[in-house]
């Protein structure tokens, strides 16, 4: 996270330096981004970019911080506007997710992202940091009266991860369809995740 001297900035120098880290991470992936081409796009001397943050990917964690918390925000209210009813919000929040990865301003950067991401060494600060406000979310806003299940921490977690896993099968089937040039990659990547979220709610046994 940054450190106090760089939220101590003037807004207008912070923001060239996180566009800076963003336009870097956009080029290649966090491990290979090269903090000389930072501070030449930020126009600042190397020295002070330890000022501000401790490396690169303390950079990279914290841009992908601001540029996640719309999603987060986006999550909660859905679960607030559809009363904690999880099958109702998911379809609406995935279609929001894939556009955010998608839109053409940002999709190198969140494909270069999730290449950093299956590092673990990498993505494990960062997905520690997250785990809990992503599950206060789930308890916080989530009916538990509409689920078979109680949403104990390990209950919790696992279904947490299936919907994880299930958003990012869907969201490599809109990237993997989109180099086959298919016509819909969108309109795939939403079926597939309300197929498998569909199978989620009801099961597949007869």
């Amino acid at each position: 996270m940054p450190k106090k001297t760089f939220m101590n900035l003037p807004e207008e120098k912070q923001q060239r330096l996180l566009d800076a880290g963003f336009q870097e991470f956009s080029r290649v992936p966090a491990d290979e981004a090269s903090i000389n081409n930072i501070i030449k796009l930020a126009a600042i001397p190397r020295g002070s970019f330890y000022q501000y943050f401790e490396d690169k990917f303390d950079l990279h964690e914290y841009i992908v911080q601001l540029y996640s918390q719309k999603l987060k925000n986006s999550w909660v209210t859905l679960l607030k506007t559809y009363h904690g009813n999880l099958f109702t919000a998911l379809p609406i929040f995935f279609e929001e997710f894939l556009d955010e990865l998608t839109n053409e301003k940002q999709v190198d950067f969140w494909k270069n992202t999730f290449t950093s991401f299956r590092n673990l060494n990498l993505s494990k600060k960062h997905l520690e940091t997250k785990h809990l406000e992503i599950n206060h979310a789930f308890i916080d806003e989530v009916d538990e009266n509409l689920l078979k299940i109680d949403l104990s921490s390990e209950n919790l977690e696992l279904l947490r991860r299936q919907i994880i896993t299930m958003m990012m099968q869907s969201v490599h089937c809109y990237f993997f369809d989109k180099r086959l040039g298919n016509e819909n990659p969108r309109e795939d990547a939403i079926k597939q995740f309300n197929i498998m979220l569909n199978w989620l709610e009801y099961g597949i046994r007869k």
